[in-house]
């Protein structure tokens, strides 16, 4: 009977076993774990570029680019008033952008608005009028009669005339509530309770919710590297809340860099809005000018010593 032979071991020439070919998963896991790590170094690196400054400019050179980009922005709100005379919580905010600027351009488009709720076609418009007439008569509104709007705007009308404007119990706690709202949603939070503060006086539980909320702004943006209307809200919002030590320099560099040569901000980033999965390019360039002058009025006139 036959005997089978071994198998030859072929070595090479200097005796050593030939290394074995990576087979094809193997292969693929390192350009997986390639791009992993390279996607990484992509994020850390657009995080901090988008927190941390590079190359300071001197402080009269910030003010002069922060002072032509609000010049610039006002004479756009002033050339588009019917833009975003629809949304009273812009409004709102031209209103207080007037009232610390003192800029004759912004009282036609006030005046624009006036005649857009005038007379009054439902009952909101009571309500919205005391954006331009702090003294404005209020009827009683029902929570009914809100209905068809929005949770950001029923927290700018209760915040105008609280005694007026009925919220259901959950849109009341919510409002309220230090914890239960998160990105977006805590932004106009905190609009809302700032708008709440300006009609109504200062409490100081309300002033704690206000610091709490926007420090969790604040965290968001630091993440948030995305130069859309999001990103100057949030900026805005912390300004107004009275929090403008969580306002880092480099995001407002980032604002007046991405302005547009007609004065106007785009709401969108590239295509990439305000929503994770959001994206489009023919958004109103109203809502984030609006806020980026507004931030802008703010530093110059109510923390001037901010960019010291």
């Amino acid at each position: 009977m036959a005997t089978e032979e071994p198998a030859v071991r072929q070595d090479t020439a200097d005796g050593a076993q030939p290394p074995s070919k990576p087979g094809k998963p193997r292969g693929w896991r390192k350009w997986i774990w390639g791009a992993i790590a390279l996607g990484a170094v992509a994020l850390a690196l657009t995080l901090i570029n988008n927190n941390f400054s590079f190359h300071r400019q001197s402080r009269d050179q910030f003010q002069a680019q922060a002072d032509l980009a609000l010049d610039s922005a006002i004479a756009w709100i002033a050339a588009n008033p019917k833009t975003y005379h629809h949304n009273p919580s812009v409004m709102y905010l031209v209103s207080q952008l007037e009232a610390l600027t003192g800029d004759p351009r912004l009282l036609p488009v006030l005046d624009d608005f006036r005649g857009y709720i005038t007379p009054p076609q439902e009952p909101m418009d009571f309500v919205w009028a005391r954006i331009v007439d702090p003294h404005a008569p209020v009827p009683q509104v029902t929570a009914e009669e809100m209905s068809r709007l929005g949770l950001d705007a029923k927290w700018v009308a209760f915040g105008i005339a609280p005694r007026q404007v009925e919220l259901t119990p959950d849109e009341l706690a919510s409002l309220y509530s230090p914890d239960r709202n998160h990105w977006g949603t805590r932004q106009h939070q905190l609009l809302g309770l700032t708008i709440y503060r300006h009609f109504n006086g200062s409490q100081p539980d309300m002033e704690r919710l206000i610091g709490h909320l926007a420090d969790g702004v604040a965290q968001d943006a630091r993440y948030d590297f995305r130069m859309n209307d999001g990103y100057i809200q949030r900026t805005a919002f912390v300004l107004d809340a009275g929090r403008p030590d969580l306002v880092r320099r480099r995001w407002v560099e980032r604002i007046l860099d991405y302005q547009n040569p007609d004065g106007s901000w785009n709401y969108c980033w590239y295509g990439w809005c305000r929503g994770v999965f959001e994206f489009g390019f023919k958004y109103n360039p109203g809502h984030p000018t609006v806020q980026a002058a507004w931030a802008l009025a703010m530093l110059k006139y109510r923390y001037p010593q901010w960019a010291e």
